[in-house]
Order: C-alpha cells, then structure tokens, then sequence
C-alpha cells in the first residue's frame, strides 16, 4: 500500500509498504534513511537497499554519440522483488529520460536525460536477470522507455527469447505507440505482455489503483489484444 508522512515544514511524500511472498520480509520504496533506521530498529532487522528503488551499478561514462552507435540504455536505476510495478513479483528497469514531464511524477530524478548512467544491454538484462531473486516478470519503466525505443525493443525481444513476462509503463496512449511511425516503438507493443498506458495526471490520482497512479491510466493484456484484435484490459481491479 501506499503510506503518506510528512515533516514539519516539509512537502507530503509517500513511501510504499509491500511484504515478499518468499521470504515474508518487509519491502520499503521512498523511504528515507531516517525511516529506514526507525523500522530496522522497530522490527529488529536489517536494511537492505537492494530491495527498493536502488541506483544501477557503477560502469564507464561514454559519449552520447558512443551510447547511439553500440546500442546502449540509459538508466535512471532498478528494482527488485516489487509487486507495485505490475502482476506478479517483479524486477524493474527504470530508464532515464522523458519527454512528458508530468506534473508531480513519483519518479521526477527519472526524467532529465542527462542524468543517470549508460549502460550495455547485456549489463542490464544480467541485472533484470539476477539469480539471487525470484521473480514473475520483468518491467521496463521510467521515465519514458518509449524515448529510447531501439533498446527497449531489444530489450523486450531478449527476455522473451528467455521466455520471461515482460511489462512496459509509457507516458503515451496505447493509440499513440499503435500508431507510432517508428517501427522499434511499435514493435515493443507486439513484443510485451502488458503495457500500463497514458501520463499521470494528478488530477485523476487515486491511491489503491493496482500498478497506476491515476484513473486515465490502463493495464492493457497485449496478449488478449493481439488474439482478438482489439483492445482488452487486464483484470486487475
């Protein structure tokens, strides 16, 4: 769920609780070390960074123009074990980078594009892949995944070559990806299993939406849609 706290004097924020499946520890996103040294001293266990938004690791800086030639992704950090970034239990890429910009994004360190690191595509899948979690899927998010279509694309193509899940976040409409003139960000629809559509509009907020953070946003199964030939939502709700 979603728990909001606030300091004196300072803006509202909101930290995410969810409890690990398998090993019943208590998984905590948007915390801040204060929080987390509270809890671990509540409950009487540990903190591990690992287990919530967590920056990616550490690799060589190349050029912008080195990252368009070899097909690198730039990267705004990962996740693991989340259950708020789709069906199931899940790792997360978040790209960096987006066009949108909406208004009071939970993830605003994501979309300057000239922040976060770039990394090779098989640095990120071996980090998506990690044997020491257990996962259901994979999400790519953002920021704007679509911003960078070739990686996702690829990217996407690779995890199901090893049969994974894969589900995409974009700012844009299923409409506006469908009939998108680039082909890598139209293949990205006829590669994912589910892809959570539109802006967020703070507006429309609501907090116990599953995987969304306001009500113009959709869960689509692009499976179902591919088989019927029009759009179908995931049941999630």
């Amino acid at each position: 769920g979603l728990a909001p706290r606030a300091d004196q004097g300072k803006a509202v924020t909101e930290t995410e609780f969810s409890i690990n499946p398998y090993s019943g520890e208590l998984v905590v996103r948007g915390a801040d070390s204060a929080l987390l040294t509270t809890l671990a001293a509540r409950l009487g266990g540990t903190v591990d960074l690992d287990c919530g938004q967590c920056p990616p690791p550490q690799v060589s800086q190349p050029t912008r123009a080195d990252a368009e030639i070899s097909g690198m992704v730039r990267v705004a950090g990962f996740a693991h074990q989340s259950m708020v970034d789709g069906p199931g239990l899940r790792s997360v890429l978040f790209a960096q980078g987006c066009p949108r910009r909406c208004a009071e994004c939970r993830n605003s360190h994501s979309q300057n594009f000239e922040a976060g690191i770039l990394m090779t595509l098989d640095a990120v899948l071996a980090e998506l892949l990690r044997p020491d979690y257990p996962r259901d899927g994979v999400t790519i998010s953002g920021g704007e995944p679509l911003a960078q279509p070739e990686a996702c694309a690829e990217l996407a193509a690779r995890l199901k070559a090893t049969g994974i899940h894969v589900a995409v976040y974009t700012g844009y409409t299923y409409e506006e990806v469908a009939w998108s003139t680039d082909p890598a960000v139209r293949r990205v629809l006829e590669l994912a299993d589910v892809v959570i559509d539109g802006p967020y509009v703070v507006a429309l907020h609501e907090r116990r939406l599953p995987y969304r953070g306001s009500s113009n946003q959709r869960v689509i199964d692009l499976r179902a849609t591919r088989e019927v030939g029009e759009l179908r939502l995931l049941d999630v709700d």
